[in-house]
């Protein structure tokens, strides 16, 4: 939390569906607020998985994933951030290094050694924003549809 600001960092619930499904919109991936209560209350349950939100004046204004993993590569554990968005009208106000904060403090606590991301190459806003904030570019990311949605 940094009261300072007036923004809240918190772990997200069932009811945050409706504003954490806006703001994925803005990111290209629409859901409905059934599908995003649906996807938060599983990876609740899951205890390497967890999903923090940012408040500001009651509103959900961001969103960072992330879930704590094993690898081959290494001993010992490592942190992937699977999501980081920060509502357009919000931008730039220091949100999504908050966001980010919280992560690597919730992973550093579980002993995680580093953490891992990847970004669009559409997105080079957020490509300059991770580099800021000492992230380094280390490979490329591929993807393979294994079906189609219905």
């Amino acid at each position: 939390m940094d009261a300072a600001k007036g923004y809240i960092i918190r772990e997200a619930g069932a009811g945050d569906a409706q504003a954490v499904a806006s703001l994925f919109s803005q990111l290209g991936y629409p859901a409905s607020a059934e599908e995003m209560t649906g996807r938060i209350e599983t990876l609740s349950s899951l205890q390497e998985y967890k999903t923090f939100v940012a408040e500001a004046q009651g509103e959900v204004i961001g969103l960072v994933g992330v879930y704590l993993g094993r690898s081959l590569e290494f001993t010992g554990m490592y942190g992937r951030l699977t999501a980081l968005v920060v509502d357009e009208k919000w931008r730039g106000r220091g949100i999504g290094k908050m966001l980010i904060d919280r992560v690597e403090s919730w992973l550093a606590g579980q002993g995680a050694l580093l953490v891992v991301l990847t970004s669009s190459s559409r997105r080079k806003d957020s490509h300059g924003f991770y580099r800021h904030i000492g992230y380094m570019d280390t490979g490329l990311r591929f993807t393979k549809r294994l079906y189609l949605e219905p």
